[in-house]
């Protein structure tokens, strides 16, 4: 279904790497929204006030507050349009890495908006709990209701098919809002069904307060989702993966570290990796090897490609035994650090080993401390070292 809709409303619906084509997928998502939360609001406030009229003006907190999420999710949606529409504007002086985090930044409110739109209906329930007051539903208002939760459901299909197609965290948050809604109402369901047929009145408070609590959790849930990428998100692993593949395949790149991904959208990622090279290699040569390196991943990936050059010795055998040696007391207090730049500095009276150790994040990894001291035996051969502590900066 969400590949018709795409045929129908957006022109070269497959080529999701051109942005216009991402912005009217955000579009269709956006205006999908707003049509079945509007219908949605009208269902449940019609529902609320036939049910008020039938049990003395007391309305249900459990559907009010649930018509009142669906208004939240119009705003939502009106701000996921405002948010797609604003990060397809170009690059400009202001912001020369364009304007993509705003789509980021749109799904963050629309996480805010859900979380608030839950903190009303916690406290509409408890006050309902605290009054006492019960509600009865008919059958009319649980048919409504069955019909609001089959729009939820369609709403959360077309979100997600259109999220995943163009891989928007937006696109995502947003169906998982669309998710909580249908949980929201079904729980409203199933409190008119058991009210109807046990006549267990006092159930709506306490449902509306579980409700509530959920959309919450979901919510801050989603907060976390929607922030990571402007805080700033680990490499997917992958991606690393396939860019060192790409450098390594060049015969003059002999080992490649500290591959950084710095996002500023979707589809706008800056890489920057090192290269290790052949330090007797004319500086000439190597930088056209590594020009053509940075050609070749910006033309596969879409995006801007810097790389910096460690020389190395690839004919001192000394460096390669004494490596080996790190290598294996490294390896005798965590399998998991790895080293890389390593190279040693001759002086007219000494010998320095310089080196970088990369130490994954986590507990049960050794402190900086415990590493050096591991490395005792290596200066008690007379080299002096010169040890940096790397992070990952992927997954």
């Amino acid at each position: 279904m969400v590949t018709l809709l795409r045929r129908l409303f957006i022109k070269n619906y497959q080529n999701i790497e051109d942005e216009e084509v991402r912005v009217k997928h955000g579009v269709l998502a956006s205006i999908s929204g707003i049509i079945i939360n509007a219908l949605l609001v009208i269902i449940k406030v019609t529902a609320a006030f036939i049910l008020a009229s039938r049990n003395a003006w007391i309305f249900s907190v459990a559907l009010i507050s649930d018509a009142v999420n669906n208004t939240a999710d119009i705003a939502s949606s009106v701000v996921t349009l405002i948010g797609f529409k604003a990060s397809s504007k170009p690059a400009d002086k202001e912001h020369p890495f364009g304007h993509q985090r705003i789509e980021y930044i749109s799904g963050l409110i629309v996480s805010v908006l859900v979380v608030a739109a839950a903190a009303e209906l916690l406290f509409l329930s408890v006050e309902k709990i605290i009054s006492g007051e019960g509600t009865t539903y008919d059958i009319l208002t649980m048919v409504l209701l069955g019909v609001a939760i089959l729009l939820k459901v369609l709403q959360f299909i077309i979100f997600r098919g259109l999220g995943n197609a163009i891989k928007s965290e937006a696109l995502k948050a947003t169906s998982i809002d669309s998710l909580t809604d249908i949980i929201a109402t079904s729980a409203v369901l199933i409190s008119g069904i058991l009210s109807y047929t046990l006549a267990w009145t006092f159930l709506d408070g306490y449902l509306g307060a579980a409700v509530a609590l959920f959309i919450a959790y979901s919510g801050i849930k989603m907060i976390k989702e929607t922030s990571d990428p402007l805080i700033g998100n680990p490499a997917d692993s992958k991606l690393v993966k396939d860019i060192k593949e790409i450098a390594l395949a060049n015969s003059h790149i002999h080992a490649v570290h500290d591959v950084i991904i710095h996002r500023y959208g979707p589809q706008k990622a800056f890489v920057t990796l090192h290269a290790e090279v052949d330090c007797n290699e004319t500086l000439m040569a190597i930088h056209h090897e590594i020009d053509e390196v940075e050609k070749e991943i910006e033309k596969k990936f879409g995006c801007f490609a810097t790389i910096h050059m460690d020389p190395v010795d690839l004919n001192d055998e000394e460096a390669k035994s004494v490596r080996e040696n790190i290598e294996i007391l490294l390896l005798n207090i965590d399998k998991e650090i790895t080293i890389h730049d390593f190279q040693i500095i001759y002086h007219d009276n000494h010998k320095t080993i310089s080196f970088d150790v990369l130490v994954p994040y986590g507990k049960g990894h050794p402190e900086e401390e415990d590493i050096l001291k591991a490395l005792e035996p290596i200066k008690e051969e007379g080299y002096r070292l010169d040890v940096n502590f790397d992070r990952p900066f992927e997954k």
